[in-house]
């Protein structure tokens, strides 16, 4: 019996060997860039058993796809995308170059509804984060055109009636004329956005989109101390408050806070307080003046919520001031600068959540810019992406499909719910603050994005089954 046993493991052996070889000569042309030749042997491993057009050999046919983006022909591997989605429908490669073709495309609304699957990916999948560093990418370029149409009708139009329990955090400005803290204004903000995030009695409006505003407005961080900018910001989001304030770092060491929640439709501050203590308290000042906020904003948090909010923090200042550095490279588009700094927060803390986050996001990609994607798909499959990424625990085990309310933890449910807010503020309506009705002129109307006219080019694959957890009856 005993031999029987070990024979049929290397039986296994074997032909799980003759199975990853079969395609090694393709793999070989892939990663020469050779695309033609890659192309004609994927096919013809494709259409081993039946004819190509019929063939369901995943593996194949996403190698003949990545084959003819490789050479140009986003067509085609858009095709063959679509026909491994009717197969698999939560096949990682199929959605990511799905995407990739629609944005070859300039369809970069339609490919963030195809990247927004990554949702429904295991998180162990070599592909996952690849898909959900691109649809951040394609909400940032929506971000960014509706904050140029927000600019642009904001007179003729308007931006319509502040919505209801609708929050925005500005940067904390840097009171002191000293540049080695103006990040610290921006790692504020995000983290406070973060904590908001948590409680779903609110709309927090994403730092990127402010940023995209400040951008489209040319105000620099100096700027946003200015009396007028708050209320401004937050009409152009409709945002009902505001969360502000500034900040002042003396000899490297004390701390003075100043948070400042403005009423936008009132444009004057409802609260405002001061709060003081070391650089090395920060991050329990910043969950003071979170907690103070809701608890002035009449939010109630639940315990779950408490404590996610809780967690959302590092125990090392420097990992903090690291992370800071790295937003402020990431906006300006300095990826690997970026991701050098979010490399050194880990370092100091390799438990920050939020800047293993952008260090995933940020390497992702650097990785799809800097290199021939289509080349590199053997070693993607394989997990031979380097160390670039930072999994937390790439040993534990995850289930492959995962229902919302599971993974909706910190910075993956701001991640979430950054696409849904995405219309606070910038889509135009028919009114404008006065009441009357104003349509768009004709030379605006034919330059709306194509955001505004939804298209539908892939069918919606059905919910992922729910998978219990196994404690569960």
């Amino acid at each position: 019996m005993r031999k029987i046993f070990w024979g049929i493991i290397v039986l296994l052996f074997i032909f799980a060997s003759c199975a990853s070889n079969r395609f090694a000569t393709a793999e070989r042309y892939l990663t020469q860039q050779k695309y033609e030749l890659a192309l004609k042997e994927y096919m013809r491993l494709a259409s081993q058993k039946s004819s190509f057009e019929l063939s369901k050999d995943i593996p194949a046919l996403t190698g003949a796809m990545i084959a003819y983006y490789g050479l140009g022909k986003y067509k085609e591997s858009f095709n063959l995308s679509k026909r491994i989605l009717t197969i698999d429908n939560y096949n990682s490669a199929a959605i990511f170059y799905a995407g990739l073709n629609l944005e070859q495309k300039q369809k970069f609304s339609l490919a963030k509804r195809i990247y927004q699957y990554y949702q429904y990916v295991p998180e162990s999948d070599p592909y996952y984060n690849l898909i959900k560093s691109r649809f951040q990418l394609m909400v940032e370029k929506e971000m960014e055109q509706r904050a140029k149409m927000a600019i642009k009708l904001e007179k003729s139009v308007g931006v319509g009636q502040l919505v209801d329990n609708t929050l925005a955090v500005l940067y904390f400005a840097n009171l002191i004329e000293d540049p080695r803290w103006d990040a610290v204004g921006k790692g504020l903000a995000e983290m406070m956005i973060t904590d908001f995030s948590q409680t779903d009695k609110l709309h927090v409006i994403e730092r990127v989109q402010l940023q995209k505003l400040l951008d489209e407005m040319q105000l620099a961080m100096s700027g946003l101390a200015q009396p007028e900018t708050a209320p401004r910001l937050g009409r152009l989001v409709r945002a009902q408050d505001i969360v502000h304030g500034g900040f002042m770092i003396k000899a490297g060491r004390f701390l003075t806070i100043n948070s400042e929640i403005i009423d936008v439709a009132k444009s004057s501050a409802i609260e405002t307080e001061e709060f003081k203590g070391e650089l090395k308290d920060i991050i329990d000042i910043e969950k003071k003046i979170v907690f103070k906020t809701l608890d002035r904003l009449g939010i109630e948090l639940t315990a779950s919520q408490r404590r996610r909010i809780e967690e959302n923090r590092t125990i090392n200042v420097e990992a903090f001031l690291e992370f800071c550095k790295g937003l402020d490279n990431y906006d300006r588009g300095e990826l690997i600068a970026a991701l050098n700094h979010f490399r050194a927060a880990l370092r100091f803390d390799k438990n920050f959540i939020l800047a293993r986050r952008m260090a995933n996001q940020t390497f992702s990609l650097s990785f799809v810019k800097g290199k021939n994607v289509a080349a590199l798909h053997p070693r993607i499959r394989h997990r031979r992406m380097g160390r670039g990424l930072f999994a937390g625990r790439p040993g534990r085990a995850r289930l492959a499909r995962r229902t919302r309310g599971q993974r909706s933890r910190l910075a993956q449910l701001r991640l979430q719910r950054m696409g849904k807010n995405l219309d606070f503020g910038y889509r135009p309506g028919n009114h404008s603050r006065n009441g009357n009705s104003e349509f768009l002129n004709d030379d605006v109307s034919q330059n709306l994005p194509e955001w505004i006219f939804h298209q539908e080019i892939l069918p919606t694959p059905p919910e992922p089954p729910e998978v219990k957890s196994p404690n569960e009856p």
